[in-house]
């Protein structure tokens, strides 16, 4: 016997609510909101003060969101990675619980003083959070093969390599913190 809330839930889910009205509103404000901060359309003059053109930043806004909520295969990546990205979010939230935790002093805890956690934190986000949206669209599971299959192959230990190679030049070449200094 259902609920009055799955009842609810279901009925959003027929009228379309998940997958036009939320991917909707989640790509308007996300593309009205950085048009706004960038004011890539220029600013226009209301009486003393400046503000980005809030017209055209919302009719592009507005064509950008209808065009994702027209791309079926869009919306199925966003239900599928959003929830994900979520997990992502409260494991990490968890994580810094835990280490602040563990931290003894007078002092609260922040990853902002320490710049190597707040890089290797950043690092681990960016795979994280690639690894989900490229797992939603069904490329994640060919790439790994792709890996496995071609593990010896010159090609792959060269790009490897490489990698290793500008990560060291970058730490060689970076410029030293003040404290190092």
């Amino acid at each position: 016997m259902a609920t009055p809330l799955e009842n609810a839930l279901d009925f959003l889910e027929n009228f379309g609510f998940f997958n036009v009205v939320l991917p909707f509103l989640l790509v308007f404000t996300i593309v009205y909101a950085i048009l706004e901060k960038s004011a890539i359309f220029g600013k226009e003059k209301i009486g003393d003060t400046e503000s980005p053109r809030r017209s055209v930043n919302s009719m592009v806004a507005f064509v950008i969101a209808l065009f994702v909520v027209v791309t079926k295969e869009i919306v199925v990546s966003i239900r599928e990675s959003l929830p994900q990205i979520a997990l992502i979010l409260i494991i990490i939230t968890s994580f810094m619980m835990l280490a602040g935790s563990l931290v003894t002093g007078t002092e609260p805890f922040s990853f902002e003083k320490e710049r190597k956690w707040k890089i290797f934190l950043t690092l681990i986000l960016f795979i994280a959070v690639l690894a989900v949206f490229l797992n939603s669209i069904n490329w994640l599971s060919p790439i790994i093969d792709y890996v496995m299959a071609n593990w010896d192959q010159t090609f792959l230990v060269s790009l490897i390599f490489l990698a290793i190679v500008i990560g060291v030049i970058l730490y060689v070449v970076r410029t030293p913190d003040k404290k190092e200094a």
